[in-house]
C-alpha cells in the first residue's frame, strides 16, 4: 500500500471550446482543491422498523478554489476573462478532466473522467500589500464520462481506454530499443544486428485483437521469420480491436559484410 499524494490527482480545465478543447492544468497559485461531493441523502424509518434506512439518492459535486491571481497562467487568464464579462448560463460553462495519475498508465494515458461544469465567481481581490486572490467554484453538471487522458505537452483526452496495447512484442536474436513495455506504444522501435543475422522471428500477442505483422509489405505469421537485408529493414505490427488501430514500427539495421 502507498499513500496517494495530492499531486497525483490532477485537474485540467478546457480553456478552449468543446469542438477544439485546450486543456490547462489547474495548479499555479492554487494551494488546496477539494471536491465536495454534496450527497443527497434520504432518511426514512419504515413503520415496521425501529431503525432508519438511509439511501444516497444523488450527488451534486462542486470544487471551491481560492487561487493567487497570476497573470500569464492559462487557467487564470481564462477565468479572469469570464469574471470580467460576468459570464452566466452557457457562457460560464466549460469542461474539466480529473486525472488519476496514481494509477498505472498505458501508452502515456491515465484513467480519467471528463465532466461538464459551470464556473461561478465568489470573490476577487483581498487585503492590501499582498497578492490578489480569485475565489471561484466549479459546479459539476450531469454525469461524467470515463476515459483516458495524456497529460503531455499537448494534453489529449480519449473517451474510451486504449485497447490495442500489445501484451508481447519480440524479435528473436534482436534487442529492441526501447525495451518493450505497455507504455511504449505507437512509436518506433530500433535495433542493430550483425551481418550474419539474416532473419528474425516476430512474435506479438494481445487476446481479442486482430494482429497483422509485416516485413516491409509482406505479411509474416505469428512466430514466423522476417528476412533481414543489409541496411535498414522496416517491420510493422498492426493491432486492431473494433474500430481502434495501433501501429508498432520496428527498424532493424543489418550490418554490411
Amino acid at each position: 500500500m502507498a499513500k496517494i499524494k495530492r499531486s497525483q490527482v490532477k485537474h485540467f480545465l478546457n480553456t478552449g471550446t468543446v469542438e477544439s478543447p485546450v486543456w490547462a492544468l489547474i495548479s499555479e497559485g492554487v494551494t488546496t482543491g477539494l471536491i465536495n461531493m454534496n450527497p443527497n441523502v434520504t432518511t426514512e424509518t419504515y413503520i415496521g422498523n425501529n431503525n432508519a434506512s438511509i439511501a444516497v439518492e444523488s450527488y451534486a459535486p462542486i470544487m471551491a478554489i481560492e487561487a493567487t491571481a497570476i497573470a500569464g497562467d492559462d487557467v487564470y487568464d481564462y477565468l479572469d476573462a469570464l469574471r470580467k464579462a460576468r459570464a452566466v448560463l452557457g457562457a460560464a460553462e466549460t469542461e474539466i478532466v480529473n486525472v488519476w495519475i496514481y494509477e498505472t498508465p498505458a501508452g502515456g494515458y491515465y484513467y480519467a473522467e471528463k465532466q461538464d461544469v459551470s464556473v461561478q465567481f465568489d470573490s476577487f481581490g483581498g487585503d492590501g500589500g499582498v497578492s490578489a486572490k480569485i475565489n471561484y467554484t466549479i459546479n459539476y453538471v450531469g454525469n461524467p464520462t470515463d476515459g483516458v487522458f495524456k497529460p503531455a505537452a499537448t494534453a489529449t483526452w480519449e473517451a474510451e481506454p486504449i485497447t490495442t496495447i500489445l501484451t508481447t512484442l519480440a524479435c528473436s536474436g534482436v534487442t529492441l530499443v526501447p525495451t518493450f513495455a505497455s507504455d511504449h506504444f505507437n512509436l518506433l522501435y530500433t535495433a542493430s544486428v550483425a551481418n550474419g543475422v539474416s532473419s528474425t522471428n516476430m512474435t506479438s500477442t494481445l487476446v481479442g485483437a486482430t494482429i497483422v505483422q509485416y516485413d516491409e509489405a509482406s505479411p509474416v505469421t505469428q512466430g514466423g521469420a522476417a528476412s533481414l537485408g543489409v541496411g535498414i529493414n522496416h517491420l510493422t505490427v498492426s493491432v486492431t480491436v473494433g474500430s481502434e488501430v495501433s501501429i508498432y514500427k520496428i527498424d532493424i539495421t543489418r550490418a554490411a559484410a
